[in-house]
C-alpha cells in the first residue's frame, strides 16, 4: 500500500518545468546528455587530469617548486568545492546556459592567464580560480542536477549515459597532455587545455542551455534557500546520504592518491602499478553500463550498498596487490565498484534533495564529499609517515567504504515524505519510478 504524506506537506498546485517539452525523449535527451558529457569532460579534463601531467614540466622550465605549484592545484581544489554550491545555485536560477558559459569562458580565460604567467603568484592565482571556476560551473554536482531534470521519472536513462561520458575525461585528456608537452611545451599544453575547456563547455551551453529549476504557479509554495536546507536536513535520508558521501570520499581519495605506491610496497614494479592504475580507471566504465535497468528493478539504495561493499573488497586485493594477478583483480573489482557509485549517488542524491534547489543542494553534497576525499590522503600520509607502512591508510580506506555501505543499509521509511514546502512543488504521495530511486520498492515493469 502507498503511504499518504502528511497533510502538512501534501502539495497544493502542479509545478512547470522550464525543460523544453521533448527535453526526455528520443534524440532530443540524446544531444542534451551529449551536451552535459562535453561540460563534465571539459571541466574535468581541461585543468583536474591535466595538471598532474603538467606539474614537473612546469617545474622544471621554470624552477617553481613541485610543492608550490601543488599549493595552486590544492587552492583551485578548495575554491572548486566551496564555489560548488554557487554553480549548483545558478543552474536552478539560470539554467545551463548562463552556468557552462560563465564556467568556460571564465576558465578558459583564467586557464590561458596561467599559460603565460611571468611569475608564480600569477600563475597559482590564475590557475586556482580558472579551476575553481571551471570546477564549480561544470563538474557532476551540475551536470547530474541538469540530467535528473531531463528524465524525472527515469533519471538513470540520463545520469548513466552522462556518467559514461564522463569517464572518457582521464583516458583523453592524460595522454593527449603528456604528447603536447614535447611539441608545445607546457606553456603551449596549458593554453590548449584552456581552449577546449572554453570550447566544451561553450558547446554545452548550447546544446544544453536549461536545466533550470521547476518554477511553481502562483499558488504554490516557494521557499528560500536556507528553508530548503534545513527541511533536507530534517530527513533521516538526507542525513544518510551524508554520511555515504564523506564516507566514501575518504575511501575513494586514498585509493586515488595512493593506489600506486602502496601496490609498488606490496611488490609490484612501478610501472606495473601505473598500468594496473590505468587499468581501474578504465573499469570504471564496465560499472556505468546497463544502470537503468538495475534502478528500475532495486531502486538505488541496496545497490549503492553493494558496490560500496564492493569497494571495500577492492580494498582489501589493493592491499595485497603483490601480485599481478591480485592487482588486476583490485582493477576490475575498485574500477566496476567506484564506477557504479558515481551515477548511483547522484540519482540517489537527486531523488532525495528537493527539486527546486536541487542544483545548490548537490552542489553542497559535493563540496562535503570533496572536503572529505581530501582529509583522507592528507591523513593517509600522515599515518604512512609516522608507521612506515600503508597499511592503516589501507584500514581507514576500506573502513571509510564500510561506513558508506552501512548508510545505505537500511530502508528509512520517511525518505518517502518529502516536505513539499522545501521544493516549492509537489512531493507528498511519490510516484512508483521516484520510490524506486530511494530505494523503498523497484518498479514493476
Amino acid at each position: 500500500m502507498t503511504k499518504r504524506a502528511p497533510a502538512r506537506f501534501r502539495p497544493r498546485s502542479r509545478t512547470q518545468t522550464t525543460a523544453p517539452a521533448d527535453a526526455g525523449a528520443g534524440s532530443g535527451l540524446r544531444r542534451t546528455v551529449a551536451g552535459l558529457g562535453l561540460a563534465t569532460i571539459a571541466s574535468y579534463g581541461g585543468w583536474f587530469y591535466g595538471f598532474g601531467v603538467l606539474v614537473q614540466a612546469i617545474a622544471d622550465d621554470t624552477g617553481w617548486t613541485v610543492a608550490a605549484l601543488g599549493g595552486s592545484f590544492a587552492a583551485g581544489q578548495l575554491l572548486s568545492g566551496l564555489g560548488a554550491a554557487f554553480g549548483g545555485r545558478l543552474l536552478d536560477r539560470r539554467g545551463g546556459r548562463a552556468t557552462f558559459g560563465l564556467g568556460g569562458l571564465g576558465g578558459g580565460v583564467l586557464l590561458a592567464t596561467a599559460a603565460a604567467a611571468p611569475s608564480l603568484p600569477v600563475f597559482a592565482v590564475a590557475f586556482a580560480l580558472g579551476g575553481a571556476l571551471a570546477g564549480s560551473c561544470g563538474f557532476y554536482h551540475v551536470t547530474m542536477a541538469a540530467a535528473r531534470r531531463l528524465s524525472p521519472e527515469r533519471p538513470a536513462k540520463a545520469i548513466g549515459p552522462l556518467t559514461i561520458w564522463g569517464a572518457f575525461a582521464s583516458p583523453i585528456f592524460l595522454p593527449l597532455t603528456a604528447w603536447m608537452i614535447g611539441p608545445l611545451g607546457w606553456r603551449g599544453a596549458l593554453g590548449v587545455l584552456a581552449a577546449t575547456t572554453a570550447a566544451g563547455m561553450t558547446a554545452a551551453a548550447v546544446l544544453a542551455g536549461g536545466g533550470r529549476a521547476t518554477t511553481p504557479t502562483t499558488d504554490a509554495v516557494d521557499v528560500p534557500f536556507a528553508s530548503a536546507v534545513r527541511a533536507a536536513w530534517a530527513m533521516p535520508a538526507t542525513r544518510a546520504l551524508v554520511v555515504m558521501v564523506v564516507g566514501h570520499g575518504v575511501g575513494s581519495g586514498l585509493i586515488l592518491a595512493y593506489q600506486v605506491p602502496i601496490m609498488v610496497a606490496a611488490g609490484l614494479p612501478l610501472g606495473v602499478a601505473a598500468v594496473v592504475a590505468g587499468a581501474r580507471g578504465f573499469m570504471q566504465l564496465a560499472g556505468r553500463v546497463g544502470l537503468d535497468r538495475v534502478v528500475q528493478r532495486f531502486g538505488t539504495r541496496r545497490p549503492l550498498a553493494f558496490v560500496l561493499l564492493a569497494a571495500v573488497g577492492g580494498t582489501v586485493l589493493l592491499g595485497l596487490s603483490g601480485t599481478v594477478v591480485v592487482a588486476v583483480l583490485y582493477a576490475v573489482v575498485a574500477g566496476a565498484a567506484l564506477g557504479a557509485h558515481s551515477p548511483l549517488s547522484g540519482i540517489h542524491a537527486s531523488a532525495i534533495l528537493p527539486e527546486r534547489h536541487l542544483g545548490a543542494l548537490m552542489g553542497a553534497v559535493h563540496a562535503l564529499g570533496g572536503a572529505a576525499a581530501a582529509t583522507g590522503p592528507l591523513l593517509g600520509g600522515v599515518m604512512r609517515s609516522a608507521t612506515g607502512t600503508w597499511t592503516p591508510a589501507v584500514i581507514m580506506a576500506g573502513a571509510g567504504f564500510l561506513i558508506a555501505a552501512a548508510s545505505m543499509g537500511r530502508k528509512l521509511d520517511s525518505d518517502a515524505s518529502l516536505p513539499a514546502v522545501a521544493s516549492g512543488g509537489p512531493q507528498g504521495e511519490l510516484d512508483p519510478a521516484r520510490r524506486a530511486d530511494l530505494g523503498i520498492d523497484p518498479v514493476q515493469m
